[in-house]
């Protein structure tokens, strides 16, 4: 049996968002294969019972104040800006965390401690954590979930403002500097898609190894099928039948016209995914199914997203306490993304939960899985429009496709499998 030591922005708990999703994986599948997981975390806003929760799983779950500036958002950043430093690597910055470290790392003398972000992984910078890990014989290991800095860059690109571009022109190089640095700290970076371990690597950072997500997969209970219109396996290639005489099945399964999209829209991806969507693929969409229906659920919508609600069609409900049961009734759930890099969850979580998906070569980035097989992939918003229309008038692929997404994630994501490759990376086997 190992000891693992893992370094938190926050409670990894409950797996409701795609951080805590992976973070949580990792915990519980280590834990679960005999090793000793002990948690060290900021302070938030979890409950008594999320802690106890966790606590199952670990050892120990310590946690530390945060430590928020006093300084208005504005000042808080000028001062950054006159010092040189990152303020998105700055927002976790804490003197409680930092000295709590190293005596974490001395006390339990742990095999490897496994810092999740680089925002906790820049810890290995400083020399008292560098020195107690040593006197420990302890590995370092950043997990970067998400290159944060090409994630930036990606978001200027797409930005319409002035004041954003130009923000985030200052922001970037600091971000991508001080994120190398934290990388380059450690002894092993895990990343969870192919193409950020290429960027990686690119830069110069030493061993980087990719990892998947780990899924409680009995948590996610497969939607209902559409059902079988043409008597064929379910693994056959090949679109089925269509539906009604407009080309559009008004009922398979579910809402036979309904398209969902939900993420954290404070995470800018999200944010451009459902605007993008809703400007310029909804609309399309449509023209060919004009009885089609978008719904838009998630947390930390921006006036802009709250009021696409208000379109014709376009339904936006905001955090739900239920999303299960949100996305249980479509026909199809889309992932319009932009900018990749790292993994995207709900294009995991909806494989789990039997959906049809239509994604973009970004959405589909890190996930591993067949395209046309078990998710339609777009190059493009013209073959994404007429992916998503297929499948609409289409239940027969709808059931293909869904039956086939399940079960690929039950063959590669269930946390068990994913852990022990885990154990192995981390050099944790007995």
């Amino acid at each position: 049996m190992s000891t693992v030591l893992f370094l938190t922005r926050e409670l990894p708990y409950p797996p409701d968002a795609g951080d805590r999703i992976v973070t949580y994986g990792y915990v519980r599948g280590l834990a679960e294969r005999g090793h000793e997981v002990h948690v060290l975390t900021h302070r938030s806003s979890e409950s008594p019972a999320d802690v106890a929760a966790l606590r199952e799983h670990c050892a120990s779950v310590v946690r530390v104040p945060s430590e928020d500036s006093r300084l208005p958002p504005t000042a808080r950043k000028l001062t950054r800006t006159v010092l040189g430093r990152s303020d998105v690597m700055a927002m976790f910055d804490s003197t409680a965390i930092r000295e709590a470290t190293p005596r974490r790392i001395a006390a339990l003398e742990p095999d490897v401690v496994l810092a999740q972000h680089p925002y906790m992984g820049r810890l290995f910078r400083d020399e008292a954590v560098r020195r107690a890990a040593r006197e420990a014989g302890a590995g370092l290991v950043t997990n970067a979930h998400v290159v944060e800095y090409t994630a930036h860059e990606r978001h200027r690109e797409y930005a319409d403002d002035r004041p954003t571009r130009a923000e985030l022109t200052l922001e970037i190089p600091r971000l991508r500097r001080e994120e190398l640095a934290a990388y380059q700290a450690s002894d092993l970076t895990l990343v969870l898609g192919d193409e950020d371990r290429r960027r990686l690597r690119d830069r110069g950072v030493g061993r980087v190894s990719r990892e998947h997500v780990g899924l409680e997969i009995d948590s996610y209970e497969p939607a209902p099928l559409p059902p079988a219109a043409d008597g064929r396996g379910e693994r056959e290639s090949g679109f089925g039948t269509s539906g009604d005489e407009s080309g559009c099945e008004s009922r398979a399964g579910g809402d036979g016209d309904r398209i969902v999209f939900f993420g954290s829209y404070d995470w800018f991806p999200n944010e451009d995914a459902a605007l993008v969507f809703a400007d310029r693929v909804f609309p399309r969409i449509r023209d060919a199914c004009p009885d089609a229906k978008l719904a838009l659920a998630g947390r930390g919508a921006t006036d802009e997203i709250r009021t696409l609600g208000e379109r014709p069609s376009v339904t936006f409900r905001g955090e739900v306490d239920d999303l299960e049961s949100f996305v249980r009734e479509a026909a199809v759930m889309v992932a319009p993304l932009r900018v990749g890099g790292g993994i995207r969850i709900k294009v995991l979580e909806s494989m789990a939960w039997r959906l049809p998906i239509v994604t973009t070569m970004q959405g589909f980035e890190g996930v591993e899985a067949t395209p046309g097989e078990d998710l339609r992939v777009a190059d493009g918003w013209d073959e994404f429009v007429d992916a998503t229309v297929k499948l609409l008038q289409n239940p027969a692929e709808r059931r293909r496709l869904a039956s086939n997404a399940r079960e690929t994630i039950v063959d590669r994501y269930a946390v068990d499998t994913v852990a022990s490759d885990l154990e192995a990376t981390l050099g944790l086997e007995e």
